[in-house]
């Protein structure tokens, strides 16, 4: 993934002026796009992986350098060598709740407490197009297909908006019993229209042409965050294997789902069953919020505690952690062309080369199959009473966590600095 010949940047941190809502990182360019709980929307473009060279010099360290003020960048000579702000805008009234790229990163996506859905340049930040009439409550789930922008709401909608234009093209209600907690594409189906939805303690099959397809059984345990795990050699192509209206699945490759539980476990659903978890493995005592798709069958697994970890799918085991830091945990995790992590947390950013980092420490116990019987995990329990109450209290706390998060502002707003204004107008 990292070039032969190529020395590896350290990691790399950005600050902002308030507390982080969402974060998504550009398909094919070190760009990385963060929305804020005073609506901003910020863009970085950060430094990767660079040659060695014979007269090679540290890039952190510069006598020219200058300090991004705000931002945790430098800029040598016009040049940036970690980190350089694009843009920044107010870009919503309230708390922007999502930014997401199209997969071909031609534009940026951001939702708002608003109910307004932009799309604008990711170069520029200009708004190309926005809509603000069809989402029914705050949005709580942003993600983008080949054709479609995907809105998740806390009325449990879900709002299917063209990728193009931004107009409203399908609306889907009352998919589960409290909000929508994640949006997964399907590509196993070689389409570009079906997708799993999570929300309370359920998982949702749709396909955006026919409908809701399934709705799995109740897990006991509320679903914060969801993503799909392919093999290495997954081919998606949208066009395959389609008669008509018709999908042949055909002989398709082996995928797996996993989901992020209330209780820091993590869930794995395999074989196109979307009735139920077929395995899980215990990832943490406090909840996992944030989960992303990593290279070779593995994921990037974060939440409540502030620990990053790597886990390898085929195992069902963390093979290393590393620790993001602050008080809020990690709201937000991503991963970008060069195989770097991103996760987002409070007001901070990182960027890690996650191969670089050491061994995994605590990360995680061995799984175990949902159908065996749980005394089998309650080695990783803790025996204490007191303990017990005190970990059920934090579990009910992060529970409702994403629900408060509007509260932000207020609580902020004593000690927090003023936003900085945008560096230039137009934007929307």
């Amino acid at each position: 993934m990292i070039s032969e010949g190529c020395r590896r940047r350290p990691k790399t941190t950005i600050s902002f002026p308030s507390t982080i809502f969402g974060v998504a990182v550009h398909p094919s360019k070190p760009i990385v796009a963060t929305g804020l709980s005073t609506g901003h929307v910020y863009v970085h473009r950060y430094a990767v992986d660079e040659f060695d060279s014979g007269n090679e010099q540290d890039s952190d360290v510069s006598s020219a350098g200058e300090v991004d003020d705000g931002t945790g960048g430098k800029v040598t000579n016009g040049e940036f060598t970690e980190v350089d702000r694009l843009w920044k805008t107010r870009r919503h009234k309230g708390s922007c709740r999502g930014v997401a790229f199209d997969e071909e990163g031609a534009y940026l996506y951001s939702v708002g407490t608003d109910s307004v859905i932009k799309q604008a340049s990711p170069e520029t930040g200009k708004v190309i197009a926005k809509n603000s009439h069809d989402i029914n409550s705050v949005p709580s789930a942003l993600i983008t297909t080949t054709t479609h922008v995907l809105v998740g709401t806390e009325k449990a909608t879900l709002h299917c908006f063209d990728k193009r234009t931004v107009k409203p093209a399908y609306t889907f209600p009352d998919l589960h019993e409290d909000y929508i907690t994640s949006i997964s594409h399907l590509a196993q189906y070689q389409n570009t229209y079906q997708l799993i939805t999570t929300g309370s303690t359920t998982v949702t099959r749709i396909d955006i042409r026919k409908g809701k397809l399934s709705t799995s059984e109740g897990q006991e345990d509320e679903i914060l965050c969801s993503c799909i795990s392919y093999p290495p050699n997954f081919e998606y192509n949208p066009n395959e294997g389609r008669v008509g209206n018709v999908v042949v699945p055909g002989k398709r490759a082996s995928v797996t789902a996993v989901m992020g539980m209330a209780t820091g476990v993590l869930t794995f659903w395999m074989k196109d069953n979307w009735e139920d978890q077929q395995a899980r493995a215990i990832l943490s005592n406090e909840s996992i919020d944030c989960i992303a798709e990593y290279p070779d069958q593995r994921i990037i697994a974060s939440g409540a505690d502030g620990l990053v970890r790597l886990v390898d799918v085929r195992r069902r085991k963390a093979v290393k952690e590393f620790e993001h830091g602050g008080e809020d945990g990690v709201i937000a995790v991503a991963t970008d062309s060069w195989g770097r992590v991103v996760s987002a947390g409070g007001e901070v950013v990182r960027i890690w080369n996650v191969e670089d980092e050491p061994e995994k420490v605590n990360g995680g116990s061995d799984s175990y199959d949902s159908d065996t019987d749980s005394d089998k995990s309650g080695k990783d329990d803790d025996t204490s009473d007191d303990s017990d109450e005190k970990e059920k209290s934090k579990k009910k706390r992060k529970k409702t966590k994403k629900r408060k998060r509007g509260n932000a502002q207020n609580r902020l707003a004593v000690n927090a600095k003023a936003p900085a204004k945008p560096n230039f107008s137009g934007l929307d």
